[in-house]
């Protein structure tokens, strides 16, 4: 298990790279971990949002974590998004994580079903008790169409076994309502926008688990380091950077924008799970001129 306290910094969200059958493109991957540990990153996360965990199979979900953990090799924790619309099916896939090595587990609230906060709250109390790793709450509301309160993150915070919360609502009032409301050393409340990141770490936040740490993982730890030295004139250049590069590059249907740069950096293909699409040849073109001007590729 991993000490809370460890929770903190830029936590790289993995793409799941695929093979032309949407299999899992062991050597992509392995490549990608590399990369954003050689970029400084202080946790992966396997089988995210960007890494599709809601579109791949369960075999495919099992190879990911088993492939991450063996290359990952203790050197940073391993966050395992372990998400699922029953409480069940979500505590069975956490332990298995833990199982597999997961150091964490990122856990989106119950979705497709209409779901109170009660229910909410009671999901995740199962989880802490019964998943056998420490519990990141994931607040995504745009796609599980489940947002977790304000109210309902501050009795989580609580209950022993819950580590964080990871907020990717976009709204920044909503995350710092959060980090006053819950932040503090046993509980942690993070980023998941990366175009947020300098105004939640000014506000308390604990860092971000994001999706652009993949292509330029060194400018995220620039800035998560200039802002624990509370230089926030660098910061603010990293993340001026950060948001120029997400702009730069998104197309397709997501995360098929950051698949098309990694592919022209030699990591992978474009191809997102189907039905999605992936940016196409004109497209990749203007990723391409993007990250040569944003200096990313040579």
């Amino acid at each position: 298990m991993v000490d809370t306290g460890a929770l903190r910094g830029m936590m790289a969200v993995l793409m799941t790279p695929f093979t032309e059958d949407e299999s899992v493109d062991e050597p992509a991957l392995r490549s990608l971990i590399e990369r954003v540990i050689a970029g400084g990153v202080h946790a992966v996360v396997a089988l995210g949002t960007a890494g599709e965990f809601a579109a791949v199979s369960d075999d495919a979900k099992r190879r990911v974590l088993v492939i991450t953990v063996d290359q990952v090799a203790g050197r940073v924790p391993v966050i395992a998004g372990t998400g699922e619309p029953g409480t069940r099916r979500a505590v069975a896939r956490t332990q298995e994580a833990a199982r597999l090595g997961a150091a964490a587990a990122l856990v989106v609230p119950p979705y497709y079903y209409p779901c109170s906060q009660e229910a909410v709250v009671a999901h995740y109390r199962a989880l802490a008790a019964d998943g056998g790793l420490p519990i990141i709450l994931y607040n995504i509301p745009q796609f599980t169409k489940v947002p977790i309160s304000v109210a309902a993150v501050v009795e989580l915070a609580a209950v022993p076994g819950i580590a964080g919360i990871k907020d990717s609502s976009g709204d920044q009032v909503n995350t710092q309502s959060m980090i006053a409301a819950a932040s503090g050393a046993g509980f942690r409340v993070i980023t998941g926008s990366d175009h947020l990141i300098y105004a939640s770490l000014a506000c308390g936040g604990d860092g971000c688990i994001g999706t652009g740490m993949n292509l330029a993982p060194r400018w995220f730890v620039n800035l998560w380091d200039a802002a624990q030295q509370r230089q926030w004139d660098e910061a603010m250049f990293w993340q001026l950077r950060i948001s120029d590069m997400h702009r730069s590059i998104s197309y397709g249907d997501f995360p098929a924008g950051i698949k098309g740069a990694l592919s022209l950096m030699g990591i992978g293909s474009p191809a997102v799970a189907a039905p999605r699409r992936a940016a196409d040849a004109g497209e990749r073109h203007l990723i391409e001129a993007a990250l040569r001007r944003l200096d990313l590729l040579h």
